[in-house]
C-alpha cells in the first residue's frame, strides 16, 4: 500500500523557482486569495492572476473587502490547484504579504492580469469593459512560504486511471 505523496514546504525564493509552482502559475487557472477580515475570520475569494519573477499580481477594485482587509493586515494566502477526477490533483498554498499598488500606478499591472483571461475582442464589449474597469488597483503578493501537493504520479492515481475508477467532476453550467 502506498501513502499519499508528502506535501513539500518551500521558503523564500524557492517558492517561485519551484517547478510545480511554476507549472501552476503558468496555467490559466483561477486562484483563491484568503485575507483576514475585521473579526479575524478568513475571507476567501476567487481571483485572476499573473506571475512575475518575484511576485504574483492580482487585479481588483479599491472598494473591495479584500483591499480593506489588506490595508489592516497585509498577510494573505493564495491557493492554486489543478484538480481532476480521482487523485489527479496538484496544487500550492502560497503565504506572503501583499502590497496594494495604488490607482495611479496600477493600470499596466491590471491590464497584464486581464489580458491573460480575456481577449481584446471580449474586453471591447461594453458590458465586459465596464466590468473590467472596476479593477482599479493591483495586488502584488510576495511569497514567504508555500506548501505543495501532487498526487498525479501516485500509485493510487495510476490505479484509478487503469480501472477508470474515478468519477468525473461536474462543473456548473455557464449561463447562456
Amino acid at each position: 500500500m502506498s501513502d499519499p505523496t508528502p506535501s513539500r514546504r518551500l521558503r523564500g525564493d524557492a517558492v517561485l523557482a519551484d517547478a510545480l509552482v511554476r507549472e501552476l502559475l503558468e496555467a490559466r487557472l483561477v486562484a483563491v486569495l484568503a485575507t483576514f477580515d475585521r473579526e479575524r475570520a478568513i475571507h476567501a475569494v476567487p481571483m485572476w492572476y499573473e506571475a512575475g519573477e518575484d511576485a504574483i499580481v492580482l487585479a481588483t477594485s479599491s472598494r473591495s473587502r479584500k483591499v480593506r482587509n489588506l490595508e489592516r493586515d497585509p498577510r494573505a494566502t493564495l491557493v492554486l490547484h489543478d484538480s481532476r477526477p480521482g487523485f489527479e490533483v496538484c496544487g500550492v498554498s502560497i503565504a506572503g504579504t501583499v502590497e496594494i499598488v495604488p490607482v495611479a500606478s496600477a493600470p499596466p499591472l491590471v491590464e497584464l492580469v486581464h489580458s491573460r483571461y480575456v481577449t481584446a475582442e471580449g474586453a471591447a464589449d461594453p458590458a465586459a469593459a465596464e466590468f473590467l474597469e472596476s479593477d482599479d488597483v493591483a495586488l502584488r503578493l510576495r511569497p514567504a512560504s508555500a506548501m505543495t501537493w501532487d498526487e498525479r504520479d501516485s500509485d493510487a492515481s495510476a490505479a484509478l486511471r487503469r480501472r477508470r475508477g474515478a468519477l468525473h467532476l461536474v462543473p456548473t453550467e455557464p449561463r447562456a
